[in-house]
């Protein structure tokens, strides 16, 4: 590959990853004064790099987390890889050699999930969580009590469980290409702040799916708090996402503040709805500002919500931006009870938020005739 191809490749790659989690501001990694242990099946090797959906590509001329995580630290040493597990199957004395790498570092970095042939063409999974082999050892590595960073391959959402759900931070990496373990690097370490966005809600058990965000609103809700009876839900699980489509987080401290919605918007007409971003971190980000309709009343159930616009911009730290969006009436059209588009007025709520189950910043306007 031309170096000026694997730059793209590179950037492509960390543009792709989603920081899902991020407790107590477990990233991004420092590059020296740590002993690391890089863990799990997808740990080192050139395999599963470029995934299913691929011609031309080939693993051999990619490079694997270890490199990438080797060529970020000042320390080369301060690296110790164990496998832990195959993808699939257990590996003989595999555990073992891995809590007693977690245990000789300060922190771990978990590299697990689904293998390139568990994705692609007649690669459906009855169960879409990381396979059993695995979770065990993230068990093990676990109850060892050091910082977890969970970094996940996968070519769908997953319902993350156990240890695995509990790590202290967790990217979703999918499957990055020829450039994957710098790119994956680059996000550790803070070279690049993430800004990727889920494109599919993550569930919170396989029996959630399908679970799509712009579901119909249901009756019988259950309210803020406990679970409780006879309401729409799951035995034992909310009606919501584990990680909700548009999810994101970023190395900045993002804060969404004074919405602006005019009151009414006519059949003909269009309105600007408004609302300022701010990022208190100390790093620079790129967040994606999303812009959510619900139409609370109509001739037909709709959408608990609508993405109707985006924008991704970049702040500094300390820096805010006042982002705009444009809402026609003709944005608030649906395919009616005769199979035709409809515009019908009433109450809508809108939301500006960082996700689809994220309050952001929430109002509402009528749309009068």
């Amino acid at each position: 590959m031309l170096p000026k191809t694997r730059a793209l490749a590179r950037e492509a790659g960390r543009k792709s990853i989603v920081l899902l989690k991020n407790d107590g501001d477990l990233l991004p990694l420092p590059r020296s004064g740590k002993r690391i242990a890089l863990i799990g099946p997808f740990a080192s090797g050139q395999h599963d790099l470029v995934g299913p959906w691929v011609v031309y590509g080939d693993d051999a001329k990619a490079v694997d987390l270890e490199t990438g995580v080797r060529a970020a630290v000042a320390d080369k040493t301060s690296v110790v890889v164990a496998p832990g597990s195959g993808v699939e199957e257990p590996l003989a004395g595999g555990i073992e050699q891995a809590v007693a790498a977690a245990r000789q570092a300060d922190l771990v970095i978990l590299a697990i999930g689904e293998g390139a042939n568990m994705s692609g063409e007649a690669q459906s999974r009855t169960e879409i969580v990381v396979p059993e082999p695995q979770r065990a050892l993230a068990e093990a590595v676990a109850a060892v009590g050091k910082p977890v960073v969970v970094v996940l391959k996968h070519g769908r959402a997953l319902a993350l469980q156990g240890a695995v759900a509990n790590a202290q931070a967790i990217l979703a990496t999918w499957f990055l290409g020829t450039e994957t373990g710098n790119a994956i690097a680059d996000v550790l370490f803070g070279a690049y702040s993430p800004s990727g966005r889920l494109p599919a809600s993550f569930p919170r058990a396989s029996g959630q799916e399908p679970y799509y965000y712009a579901h119909k609103s249901t009756g019988r809700p259950n309210p803020p708090g406990p679970l409780e009876p006879y309401k729409a839900h799951f035995r034992g699980i909310p009606n919501s996402a584990l990680y909700p489509f548009g999810h994101g987080l970023t190395y900045g401290k993002i804060a969404y503040v004074d919405l602006n919605v005019p009151n009414r918007l006519s059949m003909n007409g269009q309105t600007v709805i408004s609302a300022r971003i701010a990022n208190h971190g100390t790093r620079k980000a790129e967040e994606v500002v999303q812009l959510y309709i619900h139409d609370r009343t109509a001739s037909l159930t709709r959408p608990a919500r609508e993405l109707k616009a985006f924008r991704k911009l970049a702040l500094a730290p300390g820096k805010s931006e006042v982002v705009e969006f444009t809402l026609r009436a003709a944005d608030l059209a649906f395919y009616g009870l005769h199979n035709r588009p409809v515009i019908e007025p009433g109450t809508f709520d809108v939301w500006v938020a960082p996700s689809a189950e994220s309050d952001g910043v929430h109002g509402s306007f009528e749309l009068v005739a």
